[in-house]
């Protein structure tokens, strides 16, 4: 097999002649695109960079119709690089992206009805556009204050993309010559104006966001200004929103950064204002300005020409009175991270200590408080922390611990050696009949046979020896009949505590908010199941201990399981009015478990059969190994049996005993089931041949044709069915609803 050096050498060779024959260009370049697949780091990153050095040439050297027909088959190759997480290739990955974007978008306005085109764009759209968000293609840090500085690189190429689509996606003055929606045929059945102008609102909102920052980022907010001045020259419609921001921002009020010094913070406010400034003039001069923000926009360019005038009289770099006003954002780091302790006693408590070493709080003694409060307070707080401090915090202390031990791993040999040596001497003494120091008498009784609580406490393990230590036999497995009644007994427990008057516990602090005290709650941690105590806590409990704690591996555990839905089916049988919401959530969860676990079993060996296909032929020209793994799991059809038997179940058990004014009930319980079949459906035309409950079989059935679109074809089926009987009222309503919805 060919090295790395060896390959890279091949490729560049390949270049050479592309930029040398310009009717060799396009098939050394679709050459290239099954390179992207190598998962060589130095191939894929020659590779981005070759594919935005081609699609950046001129017509000289490659042809417009040669450029549209490569984009359109450079786009899988151009979203499996912009998953890359290489900061290098995901830059050439950008780059290419807004080359292709127009050219293809431009493509599909002209030539309706390329739907496997458009999805590829749009796949490699709301790939990029997710990545606005984030830090990719580095890793996420639980400090926000992190992700608002770190990796401007790549977001600032990344705001060129997003700039760009909210150009094309988004309509033009009618005297500008650029591409935009205003030159797409309004009937486009792929193009939907209203459909993607609204997503161009939503991501000019996501990049105005950065100046509701409390700091300041220069780049990204000079950038942003630089790139708004163009929107609003072509975008009148924008303009209003726009003006808003401009109107609210103040450089004064934001925070200085943790990581920017007072001078560094100080030049930022003053090159933003002066972008800021620049650009209201700008929209002022050409009369840009919507007449509601004239007023307000020239004071703030007045404010703003005054603030530059004082700068420039004097040397903001030199400390002066107004620095103590700049106040700091507060620091959701550690401020004390070292790994290393470098005390010469090491204290216990320091190992623990990610504050100032000095700050009081480290002298407050946690175990005078009562064990309650205790508990509640390591609970709100595992409830906000984010997972990744918490595992950075842990990781701090455990490379602390182990410094310690390290450091002290000589001491520990001497004190075992002199252990060691002790118990020798021991072990010679009662080999040679000597009379060992521990006397049974001692640890007996005196001659009284008074025993001495002293010496019993003084002496108690001096005599171990771990030949003679008694252990515990392992547990016998339990019968089948064995685990029955642990069973019973568990559910009854839980149906008397569904008869309790129990009083819901809600801690307010727990509610889910984007951010509290200046930290993100972590979403794993806040979608817990039951974060207090409610009526309704049992129910959750009992049905995830039948899907998840119990799922089907064999026989017997299925058997167990089934004892404990078949409890919750004859509780919901006593009263079907009252407990709907509780068959409803069982058997949500019971679809939800089942298809998760068959999901990833599924996945499994789908992606273990596509790597043996592609370890086969990894560089063959119609095979791409991610599309083929994206394409095979989007096929995948998951059965969920269990989940349909028990649905069955419950329709079966409910249907016979419905009354004319159960409608409503009925009803939500179609609506909110999860999963519907032409099994299930089919339950329902037992009610339409019943005189008294017609109403209701014909409703249900009309419903699910609205709003559950899956099963649509299976209800008009019904219909058709229906509209063949004897009977009149039942012709007339189906053909009544075949009319409205056929």
């Amino acid at each position: 097999m060919a090295s790395t050096s060896e390959i890279i050498g091949q490729l560049n060779q390949a270049r050479e002649l592309a930029f040398t024959s310009k009717e060799s260009f396009p098939q050394v370049l679709r050459h290239i695109f099954n390179f992207v697949n190598n998962p060589n780091i130095e191939i894929q990153l020659w590779c981005a960079r070759f594919m935005k050095e081609s699609f950046t040439v001129d017509e000289s050297q490659l042809s417009i119709g040669d450029k549209i027909d490569l984009a359109i088959d450079a786009m899988d190759s151009l979203i499996i690089l912009s998953n890359i997480k290489n900061l290098d290739i995901f830059t050439y990955a950008i780059d290419t992206a807004i080359v292709l974007y127009k050219l293809i978008f431009r493509y599909v306005a002209d030539n309706d009805g390329c739907q496997d085109i458009w999805n590829k764009l749009n796949m490699l759209k709301k790939s990029l556009i997710d990545k606005y968000s984030n830090n990719f293609p580095y890793e996420e840090s639980f400090n926000g204050e992190i992700n608002q500085v770190k990796n401007l690189h790549s977001k600032l190429e990344l705001l060129k993309f997003v700039i760009l689509v909210i150009d094309y996606q988004s309509k033009s003055s009618s005297n500008i010559k650029n591409f935009s929606l205003l030159k797409v045929n309004p009937h486009h059945t792929l193009i939907k104006p209203q459909v993607i102008e609204a997503e161009s609102y939503a991501l000019l909102d996501l990049v105005l966001k950065v100046f509701n920052q409390d700091i300041l980022v220069p780049p990204l907010v000079t950038a942003t200004l630089n790139h708004l001045s163009i929107i609003c020259k072509r975008k009148p419609q924008f303009l209003s929103k726009i003006c808003s921001i401009l109107e609210n921002f103040e450089s004064n009020n934001k925070l200085q950064s943790n990581y920017q010094s007072i001078e560094s913070f100080k030049l930022s406010k003053k090159y933003v204002d002066r972008t800021l400034r620049i650009l209201i003039n700008h929209l002022l001069r050409n009369q840009l300005v919507p007449p509601q923000f004239q007023s307000s926009l020239n004071k703030k360019l007045s404010s703003l020409i005054n603030r530059g005038d004082e700068i420039r009289k004097k040397n903001i770099l030199i400390p002066n009175a107004d620095d103590s006003k700049i106040k700091k954002r507060s620091f959701e780091g550690f401020a004390n991270p070292v790994k290393k302790l470098k005390l010469d006693k090491p204290d216990y408590k320091n190992l623990y200590c990610l504050n100032e070493p000095s700050n009081e709080l480290n002298g407050f003694d946690l175990s005078t408080l009562p064990q309650n409060i205790l508990i509640s307070m390591t609970l709100a707080a595992l409830n906000k922390i984010h997972t990744k401090k918490l595992s950075l915090a842990l990781d701090i202390i455990g490379s602390r611990y182990l410094d310690v031990i390290n450091s002290m791993s000589p001491l520990l040999k001497q004190a075992l050696a002199a252990e060691q040596q002790q118990q020798l001497q021991q072990q010679q003494q009662q080999q040679q009949g000597l009379p060992d120091v521990y006397d049974i008498d001692k640890l007996g009784g005196g001659e009284n046979g008074e025993s001495d609580d002293d010496d019993d406490d003084d002496n108690v393990g001096k005599d171990y020896n771990p030949q003679t230590v008694f252990s515990l036999p392992p547990p016998k497995p339990l019968s089948l009949q064995e685990k029955k009644d642990h069973i019973n007994i568990i559910i009854k427990n839980f149906f008397k505590l569904s008869n309790r008057e129990i009083v819901d516990i809600d801690n307010t602090n727990n509610t889910e908010t984007d951010e509290v005290n200046g930290y993100k709650i972590n979403k794993e941690l806040s979608s817990i199941a039951i974060k207090s105590w409610k009526k309704n806590s049992w129910s959750i409990l009992l049905t995830r201990l039948a899907t998840r704690g119990m799922r089907n591996q064999d026989n017997e555990t299925n058997e167990l399981s089934d004892m404990i839905r078949n409890s919750i089916f004859e509780f919901f049988l006593d009263n079907i009015h009252t407990r709907i919401d509780l068959i409803i959530e069982w058997l949500n969860e019971e679809w939800y478990s089942e298809k998760v676990f068959q999901e990833e079993k599924y996945k499994e060996s789908i992606k273990q059969q596509v790597l043996q296909e592609y370890e086969i032929k990894p560089n063959k020209n119609d095979y791409n190994y991610q599309l083929k793994l994206n394409s095979k799991l989007d096929e995948l059809k998951v059965d969920t049996p269990n989940y349909t038997k028990w649905a069955g179940k419950v329709l079966d058990a409910m249907i016979p005993f419905l009354e004319p004014n159960d409608r409503k009930i009925f009803i939500r319980l179609l609506s909110d089931l999860p999963y519907l079949n032409n099994e299930l459906v089919q339950r329902i035309k037992s009610l339409c041949f019943d005189p008294v409950r017609i109403k209701i079989g014909f409703l249900s059935l009309q419903f699910l044709i609205m709003y559950r679109p899956p099963v649509k074809q299976d209800c008009i089926n019904i219909l058709k069915e229906l509209s063949e009987s004897d009977q009149d009222d039942l012709k007339d309503e189906s053909n009544k609803l075949l009319a409205k919805y056929t």
